[in-house]
């Protein structure tokens, strides 16, 4: 073989295990990034060199399935920070170990969205971390708080949130009018308001994910959600949602309600059945709160409600003396269809009029105010009633106690899993 020939084979070798000349790039500022993610290939990873970024308005940037177009930090060590993000009229894209690092500036309003995913297909937002702020100069209600929203959603066909931390801002993540939609493992505090708020959403995963810790503002008229769905100005009901094995702890924050699902143009008078929330499957999850709305379902038709664990924390409670707010329960619209509610641990469980399709049985009943009545939480719990709220080993079932390998509730607390 000629020298030459050898060459050009070594070369034509190098390529291929190096990849594209394109696949590797790093950019260093905002411009340059808008420039490379328009230009990007499929497969293409732009990588961020440290620093901060500002005005990054990305559109038309165009993977394929299964070959993204990834934008990353260049330096794990030191993530790249966007201090505002909206991706628009994209598909098939992945943001990985980025900081989305929002400041916030006099001139804010409080539903501000600075990181957003707009009209988009097959997005992914993934070991980020969502960097909130409070406000400064604003009001004494919001003075302090956390402002504006995590990340907005909205007409995406296919999104994931995976393995984020969210923390420090008015609302966390708000999902619109878009499918098939997964929110897995993420970590979520902080928060003045709502963790997840959903409307006019199908095909949704929401697993995994830790929501708790809220820093609320106390005196305002704030109605806190960990996880909420709502059908006001929606023209479309929202189908098809799995909400399993999360764990929704008010901690050593103020309560709030922890998955509340009214549906309000329902219970208006404004729809019918037609705009009943479809397919709807709740399970497995630890709820530790202070709020009545513990597991609250509107009107909806096909309802799975199973060994999720509905747990009082006391340290949570407002000012006033008043145990039925306080005391979460699971409430279902008695106007539902198709209804099945087993295996859960709650202090109540309400709706349930003997309709001919709905199940409620094999549930086990808890309280924490009478000892010598069924149910007491200190007969019941390893240490509930002095325990760290934070720490889940304090809703272990009590060894030898009622619960003790019965099968009831959440498999996340029991201690052999």
């Amino acid at each position: 073989m000629s020298h030459r020939r050898l060459a050009a084979t070594l070369l034509g070798a190098l390529f291929l295990l190096a990849g594209p000349a394109w696949a590797d790039q790093t950019v260093r500022t905002a411009e340059e990034l808008k420039t490379a993610a328009a230009d990007a290939e499929p497969g293409e990873t732009i990588r961020l060199a440290p620093g901060r970024y500002e005005g990054v308005f990305l559109r038309g940037v165009e993977g394929a399935e299964n070959r993204a177009v990834t934008i990353t930090s260049a330096d794990p060590a030191d993530p790249a920070r966007l201090g505002d993000m909206r991706l628009h009229q994209s598909a098939h894209v992945t943001f990985d170990g980025l900081v989305f690092d929002y400041v916030f500036s006099a001139d804010d309003k409080i539903h501000l969205r600075p990181f957003q995913v707009t009209d988009s297909q097959d997005v992914a937002i993934r070991n980020a971390l969502f960097d909130g702020d409070v406000a400064q100069g604003v009001s004494e209600n919001s003075d302090g708080f956390g402002f504006a929203f995590g990340l907005g959603v909205s007409n995406v066909q296919g999104m994931t949130v995976e393995n984020n931390e969210i923390h420090t801002f008015f609302r966390g993540l708000v999902v619109s009018k878009s499918q098939d939609v997964v929110v897995r493992n993420n970590d979520v505090h902080s928060l003045r308001m709502d963790g997840m708020n959903f409307a006019q959403v199908q095909d949704v995963r929401i697993e995994k994910n830790h929501i708790h810790d809220f820093v609320r503002s106390p005196d305002s008229r704030d109605h806190a959600d960990m996880i909420q769905f709502w059908t006001n100005r929606t023209s479309e009901p929202t189908r098809n949602v799995i909400i399993r094995d999360n764990v929704l702890n008010s901690g050593d924050g103020l309560f709030t309600q922890s998955i509340f699902m009214r549906n309000d143009l329902v219970d208006r008078g404004k729809a019918g059945r037609e705009m009943f929330y479809r397919d709807i499957s709740i399970k497995d999850n630890v709820v530790i709160n202070a709020h009545l709305h513990g597991i609250s379902l509107g009107e909806s038709d096909g309802v799975e409600i199973e060994n999720n664990s509905v747990i009082r924390n006391a340290r949570s409670e407002g000012e006033r003396d008043n145990p039925p707010l306080y005391d979460p329960r699971i409430f279902v619209s008695s106007k539902s269809h198709d209804v099945r509610i087993v295996g859960n641990v709650v202090s109540r469980i309400a709706g349930f009029k003997q309709q001919s399709d709905w199940e409620a049985h094999d549930n086990f009943l808890i309280q924490d105010r009478h000892q010598l009545r069924p149910g007491y939480y200190g007969h019941v719990f390893a240490n509930a009633l002095e325990g760290d709220p934070g720490n889940l080993s304090s809703f272990y079932p009590k060894p030898d106690g009622p619960l003790d390998g019965s099968g009831y509730g959440a498999p996340r607390l029991s201690p052999t899993e």
